[in-house]
């Protein structure tokens, strides 16, 4: 099955009547009719895991209005009880996501078009609620020329826009903060939820990878470290370097990958803009957070570039808003990331291994692969993700004290 499994239909109070107010809040009209509606997933599988996407196109007459047509992406959470509902229980996610979109995103667009980043930042929130069912609905990225990145690993060019991108996200709430806003305390990450830490694959991945480490002809020192690790130690490192305090501080996106970036192309055909998408899990603290997060699930030649390259936009937006206090460093970042190796190695060993699956062969849901050991283990076994640990792990590990 190429679609999540409950993603192919939507809940049953997504209705004529849901949809109505959703136009009327939006905006879009008054005195809405809904003459029809279809429901189609808005994602594939594997593009992501806990909450549930639809894409409903909606034909509605309205004061003036006699033929509207419009498509919507309601994202909200599954109604069955499992591990997806289980994991969006434990944290206020939607409540994050919402703030961030009507509270933050906004503020941040205002001031990156002052700058001259004028391209979209994230796509438009039109309704939003958490009771008596948690739902939130965006405008249509596709409508707009937006699509999802065909492949997992971008290309050198696409590395540096992804960059680019968060390094806008990272300066322009770098100087909010600065100007005073104190409601940027969010410590989200993966390690702050407490039903994500009691899925198999937190606990499986040191192991896993010391496994196939392994089974490389020339790589068994590094298999013999990667056996001296366990997941609990693993763990404390990564909670422990993700609340010391950062030689500076900005908003993390907290789940930065490919998967949650559209990208648009121009008159030539070539991929130029990105907009991010899922902030359910922000997290004020090091900027190392997020770039490590997504250089970890990249070819290593491409990672001097792309931190380079963020970097300077970085520094480039600041200056722009006019921002006067001393600036950081680049040695500041190179120190950051540093720190931070240990939370590398866990997404080396976790993480890496969905960005590298061939998805083409996956015949089960991902709930499935995140909770079977079985076959969470198998992906280990995975060409891409072979070849990508052999060029990653070792140059990682040498610079980790294991003892």
């Amino acid at each position: 099955m190429s679609f999540n499994k409950d993603e192919l239909d939507p809940p049953k109070w997504v209705n004529s009547d849901f949809l109505r107010r959703v136009i009327e809040d939006s905006g879009k009209g008054k005195n809405v009719q809904i003459r029809n509606y279809e429901s189609t997933p808005a994602t594939v599988l594997g593009d992501h895991f806990a909450s549930i996407m639809f894409r409903i196109k909606v034909t509605f007459a309205a004061d003036g209005i006699a033929n509207g047509v419009i498509s919507l992406i309601l994202k909200t959470c599954p109604d069955v009880d499992g591990l997806k509902k289980q994991l969006l229980d434990s944290f206020n996610v939607f409540d994050l996501e919402i703030y961030m979109y009507t509270k933050v995103l906004n503020e941040c667009r205002i001031i990156l078009e002052k700058c001259g980043y004028t391209d979209l930042l994230a796509p438009r929130i039109i309704y939003s609620s958490l009771t008596p069912h948690k739902a939130i609905v965006f405008e249509d990225l596709n409508e707009l020329g937006y699509f999802m990145l065909p492949k997992n690993v971008p290309d050198e060019y696409e590395t540096r826009l992804i960059f680019s991108k968060l390094a806008q996200l990272h300066a322009v709430t770098f100087k909010m903060k600065a100007d005073g806003r104190n409601d940027f305390n969010f410590k989200g990450t993966i390690f702050g939820l407490s039903a994500g830490r009691q899925m198999q694959f937190f606990w499986t991945g040191p192991k896993f990878l010391a496994e196939v480490m392994g089974t490389l002809p020339g790589f068994e020192s590094y298999a013999n470290k990667l056996h001296k690790i366990t997941a609990d130690w693993l763990m404390d490192k990564c909670i422990k370097v993700v609340n010391l305090p950062a030689a500076y501080s900005v908003l993390n996106h907290g789940d930065f990958h490919v998967r949650n970036m559209m990208f648009k192309k121009n008159i030539f055909n070539a991929v130029a803009e990105i907009a991010l998408v899922d902030f359910q899990i922000p997290h004020w603290g090091s900027p190392a957070y997020d770039l490590v997060y997504m250089a970890a699930l990249l070819p290593y030649e491409f990672r001097e570039i792309a931190f380079r390259h963020y970097f300077n936009i970085f520094i480039d937006v600041l200056v722009k808003t006019g921002y006067e206090g001393e600036l950081p460093t680049y040695e500041q970042l190179q120190q950051e990331i540093k720190a931070y190796s240990y939370l590398e190695l866990y997404f080396q060993s976790t993480l890496a291994i969905l960005v590298y699956m061939d998805r083409s062969k996956i015949d089960c849901q991902m709930e499935t692969i995140m909770s079977d050991p079985v076959v969470w283990r198998s992906l280990y076994n995975g060409e891409n993700y072979i070849a990508h640990i052999k060029e990653t792990v070792p140059k990682l590990l040498d610079t980790i004290d294991i003892e």
